[in-house]
């Protein structure tokens, strides 16, 4: 009889060379014909987690967009942070489809690096790329990424402005109080549009100074701003 911890030593090899071999499966799955059998590979892969990363990565690095767009995805929901470097390098990929998974991975990790490539999509002007960067920044909840979004509220883009508006609106840090009170003499509408909203989520409940900044868009030509104003006094009150 095989002494037991030979016997244990060749149970764990086999179960390893079974996890390799289910692993380079999955890993082809991610690019199946069948939705249901890639949406398979990208659950277990997951389940897998750690043991998985070094092969998403590469996949990444070797395959086409869906296999790309699979493979982050499952990254992103693994959550390890040595898939940092490599999901920001997709965030130069061509196809939207690989550079919008990035940006919700990376905003599930939630890695301060991710910032400032993420900042750099401010400046999108289309509309999907804009929104899931804002909504990554959003949700990056540290003191890099607030700093950041400050640095670009005097941003000569309007886009650029908008989207760190936005973000620090949901992010929620008292520190961006003042420089969203001057963002309400914006020249442009959806900038003290988006100003008034952050502010009636960041200040807090009977601050009359943010109030008092916020009545005087209450004559604002623009009625969505307006009606924004009312909003958000009645919600500081």
């Amino acid at each position: 009889m095989m002494p037991l911890s030979r016997q244990s030593h060749i149970l764990h090899y086999s179960n390893l060379e079974n996890d390799v071999t289910d692993i380079e499966r999955w890993i082809a799955d991610l690019n199946a014909e069948s939705a249901d059998q890639q949406e398979t590979a990208v659950q277990n892969l997951i389940a897998l987690g750690s043991p998985a990363i070094d092969y998403l990565i590469e996949a990444i690095n070797d395959g086409d967009a869906t296999t790309c767009t699979n493979a982050i995805e499952a990254l992103g929901q693994i959550g390890d942070s040595r898939a940092i470097g490599t999901l920001i390098i997709a965030l130069q990929d061509s196809d939207h489809s690989v550079i919008i998974a990035a940006m919700n991975a990376l905003r599930r990790i939630g890695d301060p690096l991710a910032v400032p490539p993420l900042i750099g999509f401010l400046s999108e002007n289309d509309l999907y790329l804009h929104f899931y960067a804002t909504h990554a920044l959003s949700q990056i909840n540290c003191p890099e990424t607030v700093d950041a979004l400050l640095n670009v509220l005097d941003h000569e883009d309007s886009n650029v402005r908008h989207g760190s508006i936005v973000a620090l609106g949901r992010l929620g840090d008292q520190r961006a109080i003042e420089p969203l009170m001057k963002r309400l003499a914006d020249t442009e509408n959806k900038i003290r549009y988006s100003a008034v909203y952050a502010l009636g989520d960041v200040a807090d409940r009977g601050d009359t100074s943010v109030m008092a900044a916020l009545e005087l868009l209450l004559d604002d030509l623009d009625e969505h701003i307006r009606s924004a104003a009312q909003e958000a006094i009645k919600k500081l009150m």
